[in-house]
């Protein structure tokens, strides 16, 4: 009997309106989620994460601190940034930090949301992308909403 495997701990840092979503996309995970680059760089200092999920749209002023914040860890996680904002692009401080972090191999995904339909489906097809993130070498299944 193998013992009870703990929920993924997750660090969101998107904008309010996209929380809805990454919560029907991931049930049953742990997800704490923060609202500037400062709650971003604390909450990395404070927990293990096992996914960081940032918006490419996300207090750009910050992002750049808190992608450094990441890569000092010495635990790593995967980092996936999301897009969920028709036709606009992220600004400049925000390209330079995804830049950064891509050079760094520390962000592993870009996920437009927008590609997916926001329904069960659609939803279940980002959940697998997701998981196969958290558990490359095995199949997780969450429990549904």
């Amino acid at each position: 009997m193998s013992l009870p495997r703990a929920a993924p701990r997750i660090v969101a840092a998107v904008n309010a309106d996209v929380r809805p979503r990454i919560r029907a996309i991931l049930p049953g995970c742990e997800l704490r989620f923060v609202q500037t680059g400062s709650e971003l760089v604390r909450a990395l200092e404070e927990a293990q994460c096992t996914l960081m999920i940032v918006e490419v749209h996300f207090d750009e002023s910050s992002a750049v601190s808190a992608l450094k914040c990441a890569l000092a860890r010495e635990e790593t996680f995967p980092v996936v940034c999301v897009r969920d904002v028709p036709a606009d692009k992220p600004g400049y401080a925000t390209l330079n930090a995804l830049r950064m972090a891509l050079g760094a191999a520390l962000v592993r995904e870009f996920i437009d949301l927008l590609e997916h339909s926001d329904d069960e489906a659609g939803n279940a097809g980002l959940r697998a992308m997701f998981m196969e993130l958290l558990h490359p070498a095995q199949t997780l299944e969450l429990s549904q909403p």
